[in-house]
């Protein structure tokens, strides 16, 4: 996409984020940004005609008017009107992102990025995000990856922790030991 200044987008997402709590709409709006950011990452021609310098600001207004004015809350295609009349249609990524984080935020959540060599059944997910949940105290929201390379085992990634439970971890873990009990015999 296009350049980006995150200061522009979080304070499209800061004052976006205030009237939503205030109106009790946050999760509406949250469900507005993710369904625009989505089309925008699967639809190249829609992110190419979004993103167009040379598309004049009414054009699109009207056009994503008529796309979106009974589909995302009015809240949401307000700051939408007002972003692309400011030609500032570069900075929605930044602004969902920005606002997911201030609701994250403000409903004291984490988000985890959980990796598995194969996917874990429902049980075992929840299992886990009820430990994380408790081991944390803060709600969780997880995102669930799979990567064989891993042989076995989880890896959990959060803020600024990782804890590898993996096969693979253990192995260079244990090759790590190896040299450095090695290394101090000479």
């Amino acid at each position: 996409m296009a350049q980006h200044d995150s200061r522009i987008g979080k304070r499209y997402a800061q004052a976006l984020f205030s009237t939503a709590q205030r109106y009790d709409v946050v999760q509406a709006v949250e469900a507005d940004l993710e369904a625009i950011v989505g089309l925008m990452q699967r639809d190249k021609g829609f992110r190419d005609f979004v993103l167009a310098p040379y598309t004049s600001r009414d054009e699109k207004v009207k056009i994503i008017e008529r796309i979106f004015s009974d589909r995302i809350t009015a809240l949401t295609m307000q700051v939408l009107r007002v972003m692309l009349e400011k030609r500032r249609e570069g900075e929605i990524l930044a602004v969902h992102d920005a606002f997911v984080e201030l609701r994250r935020t403000a409903t004291e959540t984490i988000h985890v990025q959980i990796t598995s060599a194969e996917e874990l059944p429902a049980d075992q997910r929840t299992a886990l995000l009820s430990k994380l949940e408790k081991s944390t105290g803060k709600r969780v929201e997880a995102d669930f990856d799979i990567e064989p390379r891993l042989i076995g085992g989880v890896k959990v990634a959060y803020e600024n922790y990782v804890l590898d439970g993996s096969i693979k971890g253990a192995l260079s873990h244990l090759r790590d030991r190896l040299k450095h009990d090695l290394l101090k015999q000479f």
